[in-house]
């Protein structure tokens, strides 16, 4: 049986940290750890841990953001298989078992429900979301990321050899991970809800200028990449322009207009065969 590492970072956590944790410890695979990495919380997050005893890890850090977090105990894991989990997600019992029989491939993802404040989101995200599997590297710049972190079980090997999350993003950094990794693997999906993603209140309005800068930091560390230079421009042109295009509609979504036309603008100068950018703008011009 495959030993599995369950890596939890958690900041101010204590609303829903037992309940996550509890998911975790409650999965049909018996043979897990369960590591929470406390990042400087000010709350009674770790009041709330106490009394799991020695069922837990609890690894204190100073706040550091979550790619710091998340790598940090995973140098604390003894599992073959890192799984990452949100303080604020739940996993369906049987998602490890599953996950670990359905697939050779060495990074696993899964199908998620929404769950919280999720607003008009329909409660599976497959519905608004294409997921895919496979080799993913074009498709994870085309199509933006789509692998939600907490569905997420890799061998530790392979972690390590890609030396974990780059801590120079936050908010992004799974996704520039995925990308590193998908540039030389093929990667799982299967297909079935097996976590549960929390949306909390004000959640769906996020900085579109720090994520906008951090997708194109994104973009262009895999574009930099032995297979992203090796793309051939047509490629290239078409993955900027769908940047630009995601970076306009937040503009759009956060009333910011200016910078939503130039997102589209952008887009359009980049890959001008593509309907949508023109479409977008109109609907930005007549303010509908």
């Amino acid at each position: 049986m495959s030993k599995v590492s369950v890596i939890i970072p958690a900041y101010n956590a204590a609303d829903f940290i037992g309940e996550t944790v509890d998911s975790a410890l409650g999965q049909t695979h018996r043979d897990l750890e369960v590591i929470v990495v406390n990042d400087g919380s000010t709350d009674d997050t770790v009041e709330r841990l106490r009394p799991y005893g020695d069922r837990i890890q609890i690894l204190e850090l100073t706040n550091g953001g979550v790619a710091r977090a998340r790598n940090a105990g995973v140098t604390r894991a003894a599992g073959s298989w890192i799984a990452f989990l949100d303080a604020d997600d739940l996993w369906a019992p049987d998602k490890i078992e599953r996950q670990l029989a359905h697939s050779d491939a060495p990074l696993r993802y899964t199908n998620r429900l929404n769950i919280g404040a999720r607003g008009d989101l329909p409660e599976l995200q497959s519905l608004v979301t294409p997921m895919y599997d496979g080799d993913l590297f074009e498709t994870l710049m085309l199509e933006g990321n789509f692998i939600t972190t907490s569905s997420v079980m890799l061998r530790r090997e392979l972690f390590e050899q890609m030396n974990g999350y780059f801590t120079g993003l936050n908010g992004t950094e799974d996704w520039d991970l995925w990308l590193r990794i998908a540039e030389r693997h093929r990667i799982g999906l299967l297909a079935e809800p097996l976590i549960s993603y929390r949306f909390h209140p004000g959640g769906l309005s996020r900085n579109y200028i720090k994520m906008g800068r951090e997708r194109h930091q994104v973009i262009a560390r895999a574009l930099a990449l032995d297979r992203g230079r090796a793309l051939d421009w047509r490629t290239k042109r078409r993955i900027w322009a769908q940047t630009w295009e995601t970076n306009g509609g937040e503009a759009r979504r956060a009333g910011a207009r200016w910078q939503a036309l130039q997102g589209f603008a952008r887009a359009a100068y980049e890959w001008p065969f593509r309907g949508q950018p023109y479409k977008e703008a109109i609907k930005v011009c007549l303010n509908v």
